[in-house]
């Protein structure tokens, strides 16, 4: 609003509002000045009302009550951010002795009430800056009384030291143009105290267009400054914290569009963020991703209620495994807007899991196979040895020898592959010594050149220093052996097969991501080949028993369950890679020894003779396996006292008063087992020698008995075996 001023004022006009009705503002202007000419312009408006405000002001006796004039009246008041601004009309009015205002309508007592009682900070200069009016509220704010700071420049009380000065040269002279101007400053209080002001000041101008003074009205934002200061640093501190945090962060909102994620989450697929911020999902990733993550943030803005989700992406890294939080943004008593998601990275956790499984469910058929084993075994000694017998029975009539020699040979076929699965089931009977890797497989070269054939180059590469190793020497030779029967069948046109020894440090790195894997330094055997290879799929079923890829009638599927198995066994780690026409890669990992090793053969022990007269008290619960080791050891001139179970065996020994030279028992039994009741036994016959047998060859390790005078046979044994090893105990222990 502003004046059009000679000696007295004729016309208020206001500037036409954006979008205001212009009979509306001409009814407002002239309910504020009654018989007045008044007028709504689209003039720009001008600070004229300032002049009159400080002609207002300047009644007070000071300095600028000589602008001051008797013909104007109070029309209207109205405060705002920028400050206070008031319009006048013409009215009847006379200056008291001093120069001061006699206010016969109190219009401007009311006037000066208001101004004194703003909460904003108020004070007029004159053209050079000096002071000549504050309110009340500078006096609170700025600790001076009026009377310190009025007849003093501006500058010199309120700068700080920390605007600079090009903003003060800016400042002064858009008002010295005759422009209001808007600025923030910082000003320093009386105590010292620094206070961020918004300033808004405005030109007084003479009716001549002349700079005479100004006014300014300030506001203290301080306060405010320092919370948008903190919440600046909070919000660059959280912006910062979600950049270099290593989980994914993402805001999606209704639109299905992407208004904020950080690094981590695109850098998993291979994005960067500008590829990505303000973008719709289906714009930056494939469909099959697009398919997973809306409706999972469609479901959060519907329920509102935040929800984890975990899902399998396709990255460029390969397989993605994510877990994610997605929580609802919305106002208070609103719709969600958007949602925002923290997602990590749970890949190698899955892969954990994956392993753990893939290890249970191997020890699953590993007892399995070792049960399997047990009950076989034990047929297969009916069956070997009552072969046997007919064959002794018959040897007269060669067309039924030879029928029976068919028998047996599929009995030791049958018992090949039980050992195979005991093998697998890390239940197979070893003899550990002490042995040089390097010295194995050299050994071996010839027969594995003999295998592979012609038409495949084998290299062997020995390693440079020992390679100490202990274990049983048949265990190696068969690993080695499946692995490269494996390899051959892999290159059915040739190719290049290549075994490797040398030593490796499996480190805590490896042994996290490598489940079972024990951290320490081991003996390792690489067979590696240019075959085929294998598909993922076939990968993770190949240490299954039985599982294979070959022709039906080619493979029992029991070679690489069997490697499995051995390594196991001796607190070793293989690993296996492969791809389709890549080849595949095995690595056997074996603890390595501190001392020197050598290849050492097996020693067999040599047949002793058999007949005996010694009394053997005979315990198995299976009755044809009894009486089939009843008959063989009768036939050498044993004495047999014959017991069903462990109970029974007890009630023989106390009712037998003669010697019994040799306990020949089973290992698992109902009831009292094989070793407690060689240990009751051997309490009443300290001399008393003991010799188990059981289908499950590692039950010598199960405690009880007397390991100084016991022995193990292990199912299925031939009757010649068993004469055998019952003349070495007598003899021996």
């Amino acid at each position: 609003m502003r004046f059009f001023k000679t000696r007295r004022v004729r016309q208020l006009e206001m500037p036409l509002q954006n979008g205001a009705c212009v009979a509306c503002q001409q009814r407002t202007l002239g309910r504020w000045a009654p018989g007045l000419s008044t007028a709504v312009t689209s003039t720009p408006f001008r600070p004229a009302n300032i002049f009159v405000v400080a002609r207002i002001l300047g009644c007070r006796g000071k300095s600028g009550s000589a602008l001051a004039t008797p013909r104007t009246r109070l029309l209207s008041i109205s405060t705002s951010d920028a400050g206070t601004a008031l319009a006048f009309r013409p009215a009847m009015g006379q200056l008291a002795s001093g120069g001061n205002w006699v206010d016969r309508t109190g219009e401007l007592g009311r006037l000066r009430l208001a101004i004194e009682a703003s909460r904003d900070v108020i004070f007029m200069t004159d053209a050079n800056g000096v002071i000549t009016y504050v309110n009340p509220e500078f006096v609170r704010v700025y600790g001076y009384e009026e009377s310190d700071v009025v007849g003093r420049a501006t500058p010199r009380i309120l700068k700080s030291g920390t605007t600079v000065a090009a903003a003060y040269d800016t400042f002064w002279r858009e008002l010295m143009q005759g422009l209001s101007t808007r600025r923030e400053f910082v000003n320093r209080s009386k105590a010292g105290h620094l206070l961020t002001v918004d300033c808004c000041a405005t030109p007084i101008v003479d009716e001549a267009g002349e700079v005479t003074g100004f006014v300014c009205v300030q506001r203290d934002v301080t306060e405010r400054k320092d919370l948008e200061e903190k919440l600046r640093v909070s919000e660059q501190r959280y912006r910062t914290l979600a950049t270099a945090a290593q989980d994914h962060i993402f805001i999606i909102n209704r639109a299905a569009q992407i208004e904020y994620v950080n690094g981590a989450a695109v850098m998993a697929f291979g994005l960067t963020v500008d590829q990505v911020l303000g973008k719709r999902l289906d714009e930056v990733f494939p469909p099959d991703t697009v398919e997973t993550i809306w409706p999972q943030v469609s479901q959060v803005l519907s329920t509102g209620c935040r929800q984890l989700f975990e899902n399998r992406f396709h990255a460029p890294t390969g397989d993605l495994w994510l877990e994610a939080w997605i929580v609802p943004l919305q106002e208070a008593g609103a719709s969600p807007h958007a949602v925002m998601g923290v997602a990590r990275d749970v890949t190698q956790r899955k892969l954990l899991e994956q392993q753990f499984l893939q290890a249970q469910k191997m020890e699953a058929i590993g007892r399995l196979a070792g049960g399997i084993a047990h009950d076989f075994n034990n047929l297969l000694t009916a069956i070997l040895g009552y072969s046997q017998f007919l064959r002794e029975a018959f040897v007269d009539v060669p067309s039924a020898v030879a029928d029976v020699n068919e028998i047996i040979k599929a009995g030791e076929r049958a018992s090949h592959l039980t050992r195979q699965l005991l093998a697998f089931s890390r239940k197979q009977p070893v003899d550990r010594r002490l042995l040089d890797a390097n010295a194995v497989v050299l050994d071996l070269q010839k027969m594995l050149k003999r295998i592979v054939g012609e038409d495949i180059e084998l290299c062997v590469a020995a390693a440079t220093g020992a390679c100490s190793m202990v274990a049983d020497a048949g265990q190696v030779e068969q690993l080695l052996l499946n692995l490269v029967v494996n390899s051959r069948d892999a290159m059915p046109a040739g190719g290049r097969l290549t075994i490797e020894v040398g030593t490796a440090q499996l480190d805590a790195v490896f042994a996290a991501t490598h489940r079972g894997a024990l951290v320490g330094s081991y003996v390792s055997i690489a067979v590696r080949d240019t075959g085929c290879g294998m598909t993922p799929e076939v990968l993770a079923h190949v240490f299954e028993p039985f599982f294979t890829t070959k022709p039906r009638g080619t493979g029992t599927g029991l070679g690489l369950s069997t490697v499995y198995g051995i390594v196991k066994q001796n607190d070793g780690y293989v690993t296996l890679e492969s791809e389709p026409g890549r080849g595949t890669s095995a690595v056997i990992y074996w603890p390595l020894s501190a001392q020197p090793g050598s290849r050492t053969a097996l020693a067999h022990a040599p047949a002793r003779a058999l007949p005996g007269h010694e009394t053997i008290l005979l315990v198995e619960d299976e009755a044809g396996i009894r009486s089939l080791m009843r008959r063989t050891l009768e036939s050498y001139g044993y004495r047999i006292l014959e017991a069903s179970d462990g109970a029974a065996a007890v009630a023989i020994e106390a009712q037998h008063d003669g010697p019994i030279d040799l306990l020949l028992s089973d290992v698992i039994m109902p009831g009292l087992n094989g070793p407690d009741l060689a240990q009751h036994l051997v309490v009443k016959r300290p001399r008393l020698k003991v010799l188990h047998v059981s289908g499950f060859p590692n039950a010598q390790s199960i405690g009880g008995s007397p390991r100084e005078r016991a022995s193990f046979l292990a199912k299925p044994f031939t009757p010649m075996a068993l004469a055998i090893k019952v003349r070495d105990c007598l003899d021996t222990l």
